[in-house]
């Protein structure tokens, strides 16, 4: 009686996870950073004349499949049965750049996003305004405001839709580095937003580069206690609970280039956070592990780059991560795996990639054990 109560509670709970903690799961995704260095190669020549509107876009689809598992200890018999359950996405996705440039340093830049799940049609989001924010960049300060993209340390701790501001002053190869400054709220419903700051130091010299940062998120709206059910049985969610009211990261990565193709990189995390309703705090390391070779440039056939990670992180690490799995399944146990991916341009302007990732729970809790999760997913995008 116990085990189907306590399946019936927390595993339907699990393959949902997936599809509210990750904007595109399982998919091929092109960052922002990227973007941005398509957009500045288009133009070169001199004699420009302000204002002016330039547009820019891509069309992507993609295939994913995954295959999720947890096991439920049953203290009857001593056996923990798993249960399984497999998702898939083929999703369409448009999205168009209008950049007005009113002058060679200032533009007003959006994004229109359109998505369409042949699998999903809950998943639909017809043609919206995605982002609208005004940037001004010049060689000695950055300056965003508005709705954007926030990216952040290849994505393991964010790649989300902010609005706020972010101010960066010198550059990387300066003497000091680059200093960033960020303030905003991320965009969501508002029992989802997070309110926070942060900061970002980057240096580089030779064939070395690092970064460095600290975020401090905490919920507009407090999170609900997880299972007030399992009160009744005196449990608590502890790590099979999902969500904190607070989160406090600390990041430090080094970069190393040995050869102009090849990247070395290793990044330590720091997370503390707490959940005031269930009672639960986390102060916990982790680290991200990775080896890059290629330069991919959506211009030149034949072009590509293929990166494996592996990951050791603790959930409170997370505000939104990047990767097309889904870290949100694992709650509050962590996750630790391997990740690959490999992108191709076939043409210029078209170009395709695969990745796939094998996950499992860092910790373990007395609710949960042993999940596990293996996600294949594959795409093509034009450029335009």
């Amino acid at each position: 009686m116990l085990l189907n109560f306590l399946s019936l509670l927390l595993m339907p709970a699990l393959p949902v996870a997936a599809a509210e903690t990750t904007e595109d799961f399982p998919a091929a995704e092109v960052h922002e950073d990227d973007v941005q260095a398509h957009l500045k190669a288009e133009e070169k020549h001199e004699d420009i004349r302000y204002p002016r509107l330039t547009l820019h876009g891509d069309y992507r689809f993609l295939y994913g499949k995954g295959r999720f598992n947890a096991e439920t200890p049953d203290w009857r018999t001593g056996k923990s049965p798993r249960i399984d359950q497999s998702v898939f996405r083929a999703e369409r996705r448009l999205r168009l750049f209008p950049f007005i440039e009113t002058s060679k340093e200032t533009s007003i830049r959006t994004m229109l996003e359109d998505k369409r799940d042949s699998k999903d049609e809950t998943r639909n989001r017809h043609l919206t305004l995605s982002r609208l924010y005004l940037q001004h960049e010049n060689p000695h300060t950055k300056l965003e405001a508005g709705r954007f993209n926030y990216y952040l340390m290849d994505g393991n701790i964010i790649d989300k839709r902010i609005d706020g501001l972010r101010f960066r002053t010198g550059g990387e190869d300066w003497p000091h580095g680059s200093l960033t400054v960020f303030a905003g709220r991320t965009t969501g419903t508002a029992s989802s937003q997070k309110d926070g700051f942060s900061l970002l130091w980057k240096k580089r010299t030779g064939k070395l580069g690092f970064h460095t940062a600290y975020l401090d998120f905490h919920q507009r709206e407090k999170l609900p206690k997880n299972y007030p059910q399992l009160r009744q049985l005196g449990l608590t969610a502890g790590r099979a609970g999902h969500g904190y009211d607070h989160q406090r990261i600390f990041s430090a990565a080094i970069r190393y280039h040995p050869r102009e193709d090849w990247t070395l990189g290793l990044e330590l995390l720091q997370a503390q956070s707490r959940h005031e309703a269930d009672d639960y705090r986390e102060n916990e390391r982790g680290f991200v592990a990775c080896l890059q070779y290629g330069q991919l440039n959506e211009k030149e056939a034949g072009s590509f780059s293929s990166w494996i990670r592996y990951y050791d992180q603790p959930s409170a690490s997370v505000l939104w991560h990047t990767m097309d799995a889904d870290v949100g399944f694992f709650r509050r146990q962590g996750f630790r795996g391997l990740g690959v991916r490999t992108d191709y341009v076939i043409t210029p302007g078209l170009s395709c990639a695969i990745e796939g990732f094998r996950l499992e729970n860092r910790k373990e809790s007395t609710l949960l054990s042993h999940m596990h999760q293996y996600v294949l997913g594959t795409s093509i995008t034009a450029y335009f």
